[in-house]
């Protein structure tokens, strides 16, 4: 079983690379993908472990990035040379440093007590810390996590700041300059027309979408799956893993297929698909 995005504590995640590629071992997951936030710094351990566990790991990363319908998109890139990866994921993770202090500024502004050393604290170093983390410092319980963030900390909310590097086109450049593909991750995450997604998605350079996703309905699957049919797209799917404790994204091999189709790999670049 495919499973091609999933998190450690390189950055949002809750368990070490190597424990997260056991852990889709034993779910059953047969081709993993690492998809740290802005990070590769994990796929040497999960490459290692994947060698162990006597699974396939597609080394890899989620990108973050903006565009003018989305102020906090993701973009997969799968197939990458972490070497080559790594000089962007750098500057991305300054980028998140920058971001984070000055959502704490805001909350702190708004009368929420929160500290930037406490939220670094929670990710486990500066680079990795995001708005999650901020929450937890803030004193946010895992059952008010979601309507903190809906009041503080997703676009239009009181405290939140946007990205402002890179935008999606040069993330896909960046993507494809390591020797990747790249995929949109979760789109019906971020917009809810289906005119919309598709607006977006033939908008941009892309070689597939995440079309079979936990938060994803029937419906939104359907229509991803035909329009990647349609435009030649790569079809991919993942649970998102967090970690065994994570409310939404807690186990692996968790996303519904409907019967709409079986998820794909994106091809390595210089193979045929």
């Amino acid at each position: 079983m495919l499973d091609l995005q999933s998190h450690s504590i390189v950055s949002d995640g809750e368990l070490a690379p190597a424990d997260v590629v056991a852990a889709a071992a034993k779910a059953g997951v047969t081709t993993l993908a690492l998809t740290d936030h802005d990070a590769v710094d994990g796929i040497v351990e999960a490459r290692a472990a994947a060698e162990r566990e006597g699974i396939a790991l597609v080394p890899a990363t989620e990108f973050s990035c903006i565009h003018a319908s989305i102020d906090d998109m993701h973009m997969l890139g799968y197939w990458v040379d972490p070497a080559a990866m790594m000089p962007a994921c750098e500057c991305a993770q300054a980028e998140r440093v920058t971001r984070a202090e000055r959502i704490v500024e805001r909350l702190n502004a708004q009368g929420v007590p929160v500290k930037f050393e406490d939220a670094i604290a929670e990710a486990g170093d500066a680079s990795s810390v995001g708005r999650p983390h901020i929450a937890k410092a803030a004193g946010t319980k895992p059952d008010e996590m979601k309507p903190f963030f809906e009041q503080w900390l997703i676009p239009g909310a009181r405290a939140f700041v946007s990205r402002t590097w890179p935008s999606a086109t040069e993330a896909i450049e960046i993507i494809h300059q390591a020797g990747g593909v790249a995929v949109l991750a979760h789109p019906f995450w971020d917009m809810e027309d289906p005119q919309d997604v598709g607006a977006l998605i033939d908008d941009l350079p892309i070689e597939g979408v995440e079309c079979f996703y936990p938060a994803h309905d029937r419906a939104q699957t359907k229509f991803l799956v035909e329009l990647c049919a349609d435009r030649g797209l790569t079809a991919t799917a993942s649970s998102d893993f967090h970690g065994p404790n994570h409310k939404l994204f807690d186990s692996f091999c968790a996303y519904p297929t409907y019967e709409l189709g079986e998820p794909e790999l994106p091809a390595r670049p210089g193979q045929a698909g």
